[in-house]
């Protein structure tokens, strides 16, 4: 009896194997061939061991750098940046394992992910002034970003931006994230942080779909997450430096009190409001 329960368990965790290995070869291929079909419109630029990938249009100055959310790339300004582009240049960009970028260095927090920044800036060169426009979690990140090279900065917009202060619980599946991603369930079940680009332009859709199920993409959002703490530790530490206006854009109106008060929170992180 027990030399049979050895044996269905030998061969039950063979298979698991051998369908992990199998599962890591087609996401591995399908991604491979999805970019190689499929470049970036935008440039991508070296920022000490890896490239991230940054995509401007328009002319003029300020120039407006726009931070996407959790787990998205700069394609979710699509509809936003052609509007800006047309009085002043702007750029979206893919952070580190996002989008065309390159995976980074962990821990990804608000810090590191502005020194990338900064250095894609600079590598790009675009010296300022600038304006950026952060999403959700990224509105953490150009807080960093800002209150570090408050130089560069002339003006912060926060769209319905995470507050450091907010309940923050990091889901329980976020450290097996990396590895569900590697062997390709979540392509097989058709799950995309960003989407696979239905809501976009037509000429952008493209784009989403040959980088919607990037392992680094699940990777990044996942480290973004599970360092969020860290985060917003490195927001509070630098929460009173800010002499630049700041514009809070939400959808607040239906939401919780709490949220709606973090939210007006955030009008007066600058003197100049």
């Amino acid at each position: 009896m027990w030399r049979w329960t050895t044996r269905i368990l030998i061969g039950l965790c063979a298979g698991l194997i051998i369908a992990a290995c199998s599962g890591a070869t087609y996401q591995w291929m399908s991604t491979r061939k999805e970019l190689a079909e499929t470049p970036p419109p935008g440039r991508l630029v070296d920022v000490g061991g890896h490239k991230l990938h940054i995509w401007c249009t328009g002319s003029g100055e300020p120039t407006v750098i726009l931070e996407n959310g959790l787990g998205g790339s700069g394609l979710g300004w699509s509809f936003v940046q052609p509007e800006v582009a047309k009085f002043t240049r702007v750029c979206s960009y893919d952070r580190a394992g996002t989008g065309y970028s390159d995976p980074g260095p962990s821990p990804r927090t608000a810090r590191r992910i502005g020194q990338e920044l900064a250095q894609l800036l600079d590598r790009t060169g675009i010296s300022g002034p600038l304006v950026l426009v952060g999403a959700s979690i990224g509105g953490l990140f150009v807080r960093v970003f800002a209150s570090e090279h408050g130089e560069r900065v002339v003006g912060l917009v926060l769209v319905d931006a995470s507050h450091e202060d907010q309940e923050m619980s990091v889901p329980r599946i976020a450290p097996f994230v990396p590895l569900l991603s590697s062997t390709g369930v979540f392509r097989l079940l058709g799950v995309s942080f960003g989407g696979t680009g239905e809501s976009l332009p037509p000429s952008l859709q493209r784009f989403a779909r040959a980088t919607a199920f990037r392992a680094a993409g699940y990777q990044a959002a996942a480290d973004e997450i599970i360092h969020i703490r860290e985060s917003a530790a490195e927001v509070r530490s630098t929460r009173h430096e800010l002499t630049i206006p700041v514009v809070v854009v939400t959808g607040a109106r239906g939401a919780d009190a709490t949220w709606r008060h973090l939210q007006r929170d955030q009008v007066g992180l600058s003197q100049r409001g």
